[in-house]
Order: C-alpha cells, then structure tokens, then sequence
C-alpha cells in the first residue's frame, strides 16, 4: 500500500506499526502459558492457534497502561503514528496509553491483506470485543478477518465459510481437521457490505459460499442479507442451519464439537430457501384469507426461481401445502413472476485493485 491517508500518517507507516503490534501480541501470548488467553483459547480447543508455525497470528495484548506503546516507541514509531494507526489513545492528562489492554486480540487484514487493525476479546469484561475505531484505514465494512490466514487455501479452492467473529472463524477451519474443505472468514458484527462481498471473491476460487450465521432470529436475518450481495458474486450460495443460540465457536467447544460442525457444514441448503421461509413468517397472520395467501406466494414467488431446477417442484409443492393453495395455482405464480436474480460481477476488480481503492475497467471500453 501506499500513499497518505488524511491523518498525516504515511500508509506504509500504519501498516509497519501494526506487523510490529503483530509481532508484540504474539510473543506476549506465547510467552505467558499459564494465563486466562491460553486458557481460554484452549478450552475452546483452539489450542492450534499457539503452536508458533500457527498461521494464524493471534495474540495476547497485556493488562496495564502503555506496554504497547512503550514497545512501539523504542521501535522508533512516533506517538502520533500510534494515535492515527488507532494503536493508542490520548488521555486527557496528555498520557499516550494503548487501546486494547488485557485482551486477546485477532489481527485485521485490508482488502490488500495488509494488517490496519485489530479485534480485541476481553475477559468478561463490556465490550466483550473491542474493535480498533475507525481510521484512515480501517473500516469495519470493508474488511474480513480470516482472508489473510487462509489466502493460500482459498486460492486452492476451499469454500468460503461467512461467520460473524473471529473465533466463528478459526472453528470453522479447523473441524474438518486439516482437510482444507472450509475456511472460516468473519464479518465481525456487520451486516455485509458490496465491498465486503467483493473482496471475499476477488480471493476465492470456489464459486460456492456458505453462510453459517448464529443460530437465532437476528442471525438468520443477517443470512438472509447476504443473498443479494453474495449473488451478485457467487453461482451457488448456502447456508448452514445452526441450532438455536448456537454458533459456530460454540459448536466446536461442544463435545463432539468438530463432528457436530462438521455435519452442520455438510448439511448445507441454497440461503434463497431460507429467505422465502423468513418471508412466508411476515405473513402469519393474514394466512387464514385467500388473499393473503396470495399475496404470501406472490412476496416469495420470484425467489423460487432462483432454487436450483431441481428444488423447483419440490417447493412448490411444500407452497402448496403451507398455502393451501392448488398446486396449479403455485405454479403459474412462480411462472409468471419476475425472476429477482441478480446478475453476477465475478472478478469485479483485481485484487491489486481492492488493495489501491481503485474503480474497475468500465465494462465495453478499452484503455
């Protein structure tokens, strides 16, 4: 990366001050085995993490005041670059302190997989994560974390796993032990963005991506918002129907944790089936008139549409029966509506492209 962001912090100097934050967090989580991070990283069985070949690169940001910071200044960084890096905060004694302290901490990586920040989990304490604030360089919409861990097998053509936190992510890749199938990549509490959805593309040689959001009424309607953003890049895109207040992290844990996972993860169906579920619910209540029975197959009829051709008549079979509506009658709705899929943009912009911000090419004209 290059260039100057606005806050007068070189962008090479942001990215060198977080590879040496990197570095620092590692080695203080390495270095203290018998404290909570280990602990905690451990009973999840995420003990993999600590091996040093580990690629990914968590690690442990100490309890205290400026550790950090006094490390990064015997490094030669300025307090300025830390403030405008997001590493440190000003007090309003005029004291330089480090932003994340006591936590464990997951790098972020941009769409140009250099790292800009990072995600903090602490030790029951509110937040729970604690994300670097906004900067010059980090925004929460235009990152993924577990892109930069796994870039190698995504380029293999490992599927894409879309989960919400960074220990969703380490879990995912690593229940099928060591089989490459899956690669856990989080959103970190966003809904998903265009970008977002462009990135984990630009990086994935599967045309296949599964959704494998919590298990509860806000993470199935966050899935459902990843249909139009995903389609738009990927031919087929899954989701994974996790049990009721579980997530992925949670499963792993559980016992049996990587085959109760892995099974969720094999048992994967087209996310579009569950949006038409989502949207049948909105209409619960006017089901006991024909209109709104109507009006119920006609919200989801284009979406039928967009199941593959073999899961076609099998929904609309299922319609005809939650409806209780003749089968004929499904079937000249579903026929008769316009198709809402959305025209896919695979390749949008290189991955050169994502890192420099750039637009890509217009499609028709030549440079």
């Amino acid at each position: 990366m290059s260039g100057v962001p606005e806050s007068g912090t070189s962008s090479t100097r942001v990215v060198e001050a977080h590879t040496e934050a990197i570095r620092f967090y590692r080695g203080e989580l390495l270095m203290r085995p018998g404290q909570w991070a280990t602990a905690h990283l451990q009973v999840r069985g995420f003990g993999q993490v600590l091996e040093p070949g580990s690629r990914w690169r968590v690690g442990y940001a100490p309890a205290g005041w400026s550790h950090l910071v006094e490390h990064l200044r015997s490094s030669g960084f300025k307090d300025a670059e830390l403030i405008d890096a997001g590493l440190a905060l000003m007090t309003k004694n005029g004291y330089l302190i480090d932003r994340f302290r006591d936590r464990i901490m997951f790098p972020v990586h941009d769409p140009g997989l250099d790292p800009v920040g990072f995600i903090g989990r602490g030790r029951g304490r509110s937040p729970k994560y604690l994300n670097t604030a906004t900067t010059s360089m980090y925004r929460k919409r235009e990152v993924l974390v577990g892109i930069a861990e796994q870039e190698l097998l995504l380029a293999r053509g490992t599927v894409p796993v879309l989960v919400e936190g960074p220990p969703d992510s380490i879990a995912v890749s690593l229940a099928d032990r060591g089989q490459g199938r899956w690669a856990g990549v989080a959103l970190c509490g966003t809904a998903i963005s265009s970008l977002q959805a462009e990135i984990l593309r630009a990086y994935s040689q599967s045309d296949t991506v599964v959704v494998a959001l919590d298990g509860d009424v806000p993470g199935r309607t966050a899935a459902a918002r990843c249909l139009e953003p995903l389609s738009r890049q990927f031919s087929r895109v899954l989701v994974a129907d996790l049990p009721d207040g579980e997530d992925p992290a949670s499963l792993f844990r559980s016992p049996d944790g990587r085959g109760r996972l892995r099974a969720e993860l094999e048992a994967t169906r087209p996310l579009v089936s569950l949006v038409i579920e989502l949207e049948l619910s909105r209409w619960s209540r006017v089901l006991d008139h024909v209109n709104g029975r109507i009006g119920a197959l006609r919200s989801v009829a284009a979406l039928v549409r967009q199941l593959p051709s073999a899961l076609v008549a099998d929904e609309i079979a299922r319609l005809s029966r939650i409806l209780n509506l003749d089968t004929s009658t499904v079937t000249r709705e579903v026929l008769d509506a316009n198709a809402v899929r959305v025209p896919r943009q695979r390749a949008v912009r290189t991955r050169s492209q994502l890192a420099m911000g750039t637009d890509p090419p217009v499609p028709g004209l030549s440079w």
